[in-house]
């Protein structure tokens, strides 16, 4: 059984990192993270309906490291699964600031059934100011899970797969 902390606890964790930094490095993060659960934007209560959806498709985060020299740059790639269709989003994702922010935007869609690709489509990178972004949060090593503010101001937890 995983443990994640309450919300109670994120919270200061997030008061923390916005003062200290979260402390949270480029290689902890490498790897594939399952979404587990996502909280409103001024919400204490976790969003059971949103939540449940992310869950039953396998809502995926995975990070792979783009160039090991400089400890900035992941590939990014952002699934879910629903029986044999699969989507996954495909792009970089940078490692910015002390707090730090994971500032991502993807290059490519990509669907298939099963593993054969029946849709495939390159995107155009946003500007600057309107790049998606996850204020990284807090991380446990132990308990394997990873929490994170959206730019949409929702608060999510994944746990390492």
């Amino acid at each position: 059984m995983k443990h994640f902390p309450d919300i109670n606890k994120i919270k200061l964790l997030e008061k923390n990192s916005q003062k200290n930094g979260s402390g949270i490095s480029y290689e902890e993060l490498l790897g594939k993270w399952k979404f587990q659960y996502v909280w409103g934007k001024d919400s204490d209560e976790i969003k059971n309906i949103p939540s449940s959806i992310l869950q039953v498709l396998s809502a995926r985060l995975e990070l792979r490291s783009k160039n090991k020299e400089d400890q900035i740059t992941y590939e990014i790639k952002n699934s879910i699964n629903f029986g044999l269709l699969n989507i996954t989003f495909i792009g970089r994702a940078e490692l910015k600031g002390l707090r730090p922010l994971l500032t991502f935007y993807f290059e490519e869609l990509k669907i298939s059934i099963s593993s054969f690709l029946i849709f495939n489509k390159e995107l155009k990178k946003p500007e600057d100011k309107k790049m998606p972004f996850f204020s990284l949060v807090g991380i446990s090593n132990k308990d394997k899970w990873l929490c994170a503010r959206g730019r949409g101001g929702g608060l999510a937890i994944w746990v390492k797969s």
